[in-house]
């Protein structure tokens, strides 16, 4: 009779495992009914471990018919235990296995042959037969072992193949647990007359408890919600099945509600709204995610606008929390795989700008937080991380226009255009980039770069091959408060032996906010040789006096004034026009788009002309090939 000594205690464990495991409340995801099925699995194995050996003691008083369907039913449930193992690894891993049949038969090849096996040693004895009264093994015993060391040997190669997919003490507990299984084979195989098979599995099983499925690692310490890992958890299975809903709500103003009411009431306030959340919706999962942030997880079937509509008259009594009524108000945002989103970090991320958003709101708003301006802030991110790639690797473009006389109707000068690109290598527009790159203050570094790569665009002697005189280089309003900026530029241009005529500043109306700095600013440049052109000219705040006081050469156009003119003929720019030439200033008209509107600026007295019916923005390499006076 096979020693029981390791049975007893390991059963006795169990049984304290499974007690507290199911006394609590458990998140239902693939993981999860995973690891309840390992422990149904590991229980049989262990009850049928016990009636084999039982039988096996009094052998003659039971049929034989009985002693065959107990040790086949033993060593099924010995082979689905460690495919089962092998399962649990493939769901923390979340490979998916089970999208195409010949997947499906590929990771269960093994198995099936073994359960075949061990199922036809009724017959053949393959695995087991009975002889004397007396268990005996088979010849094709061992198969068991293969098939233990085959699915091991497997969960080690999927670990490795998606080891980044884990944090360091779940890699850890994957192979703790692997190598725990591995070595209960080993000593099975060694020593089969002791019954420790189950006392390895269960040590492995405590391994995973311990690390993934103790339910207190998922539950919210406020009320019979989950936690917001228990929230990641749901969100990566929902990635698998691009299936769900979300209704999410915060309280407004929470971080003050809670120095208001105090915190033990607050704290009280929010397990009752986790208590009624989870009577109101017994079929969705509830989730804290803390700072006064809920959210409710279902599947395409939810009704989340009779929800909504139901939390909110809720909340338009008091919540009685320690003898104290606290009025609370909340705000909402939702998110559906409709929307298109199924990367569980996007779908965080989203809703956690929501609720940042929302918290900060006070009083009657909308109740609805806007998730398409959500959408415009995660294009924001990637914008402002490009910019900063774009920076970091000295990566920014830059672009040229031509600047066309009106006279002569050829290409006198260029505009420069700073450019950068995503991680996809497209273009991002301008009029994106810039306005981040002003409010996180690496506009600094931008105008510097852009600077810097005109003045070498000159020393490599391709103005003069492209027959130009000048390029225009823009200055945002907030280089032009950049004290040093004159010394700065003065070094590049000494650095390239570049001429400072050959660059013209453009300075746009907004800058023209305070006079004071730009006069200074102006002055300092002036000294250094550089001469300016007022860019955007009659969407800011300047007016003829004011431009009287600067040095500037050229006036451009905005193109909304140009287009304007174009529509409907006044007599206002034209005059306009007239006084800035008398002035002694050159105008440029910008966003010419046809030839009549070209014709129609320079009738009224335009010098230069820009826009796209001359020739989009261009790469200074492609603008040297089309412009370069060898290829004319």
């Amino acid at each position: 009779m096979p020693n029981m000594s390791f049975v007893i205690p390991s059963f006795l464990i169990l049984v304290i495992l499974l007690v507290y495991y199911f006394s609590r409340r458990r998140l239902s995801v693939r993981i999860n009914r995973t690891f309840v099925q390992l422990l149904a699995m590991e229980s049989m194995g262990l009850f049928f471990d016990l009636v084999s050996s039982i039988l096996q003691a009094n052998f003659s008083s039971v049929p034989m018919a009985v002693h065959y369907l107990v040790n086949i039913l033993y060593y099924s449930l010995f082979a689905a235990r460690i495919f089962l193992f092998y399962l649990f690894t493939v769901n923390l891993l979340q490979v998916d296995i089970f999208s195409r049949p010949a997947s499906i038969l590929v990771h269960s090849f093994i198995f099936i042959i073994t359960e075949i096996s061990i199922l036809l040693s009724v017959r053949t004895g393959a695995v087991f037969y009975i002889e004397n009264e007396t268990y005996l093994l088979g010849k094709d015993y061992n198969i068991l072992y293969g098939c233990f060391l085959f699915y091991v040997a497997l969960s080690f190669l999927l670990l490795l193949l998606n080891v980044d997919r884990l944090k360091r003490y779940q890699t850890v507990s994957v192979i703790a647990y692997n190598t725990v299984l591995l070595i209960g084979n080993i000593v099975h195989f060694i020593v089969p007359q002791y019954l420790v098979m189950n006392t390895f599995c269960l040590m492995a099983l405590i391994i995973i408890y311990l690390t993934f499925e103790n339910p207190d690692l998922f539950s919210s310490d406020r009320g019979p919600s989950f936690n917001a890992r228990a929230f990641r958890f749901s969100l990566d299975e929902v990635d698998a099945t691009k299936d769900y809903r979300i209704l999410g709500f915060v309280l407004r103003n929470y971080a003050d509600e809670r120095e208001i009411y105090g915190y033990n009431q607050m704290d009280q306030g929010i397990t009752l709204i986790s208590q009624y959340l989870d009577r109101l919706c017994p079929n969705q999962t509830i989730f804290y995610l803390r700072n006064g942030c809920f959210t409710i997880l279902g599947d395409h079937t939810m009704d989340w606008e009779k929800i909504q509509n139901e939390i909110n008259t809720r909340f338009q009594m008091p919540w009685s929390a320690n003898e104290a009524d606290l009025f609370l108000n909340i705000i909402f945002a939702r998110i559906s795989s409709e929307s298109g989103d199924t990367d569980s970090e996007t779908i965080i991320n989203r809703l956690i700008t929501a609720f940042n958003e929302g918290s900060r709101r006070i009083g009657t708003m909308e109740s609805l937080i806007d998730l398409d301006k959500i959408h415009e802030v995660d294009h924001q991110k990637d914008v402002k991380r490009a910019l900063d790639i774009a920076i970091e690797n000295d990566a920014v473009e830059i672009f040229l226009q031509p600047l066309i006389e009106c006279a002569s109707g050829r290409m006198t000068g260029a505009e420069v255009l700073a450019r950068i690109r995503n991680e996809e290598g497209r273009i991002i527009p301008p009029g994106v980039f810039i306005e981040i790159a002003e409010q996180n203050g690496q506009i600094n570094r931008l105008g510097s770069q852009v600077f810097e790569k005109a003045c070498r665009f000159i020393s490599e002697g391709k103005l003069d091959q492209c027959g130009l005189k000048w390029l225009n280089v823009n200055l945002s309003p907030i280089q032009c408060m950049k004290k040093d900026l004159a010394i700065q530029f003065r070094t590049v241009l000494d650095r390239y032996h570049v001429s400072p005529d050959q660059i013209h500043l453009e300075i746009t109306e907004a800058s023209m906010i305070d006079l004071t700095i730009l006069e200074k600013q102006i002055q300092s440049l002036r000294s250094s040789g550089f001469q300016f052109a007022l860019d955007d000219y009659g969407t800011g705040y300047s007016n003829l006096t004011r431009v009287k006081h600067y040095p500037f050469i050229n006036i451009k156009l905005d193109m909304e004034v140009v287009w304007d003119y174009y529509r409907e003929r006044d007599t206002l720019l034209p005059a306009l026009v007239q006084a800035f030439k008398n002035l002694n200033l050159t105008i440029t008209a910008e966003g010419i788009e046809t030839r009549e509107m070209g014709e129609a600026l320079a009738a009224i007295g335009c010098d230069y002309l820009q826009g796209y019916y001359f020739s989009m923005p261009l790469p200074t390499d492609e603008f040297v090939k089309k412009y370069s006076k060898a290829s004319a």
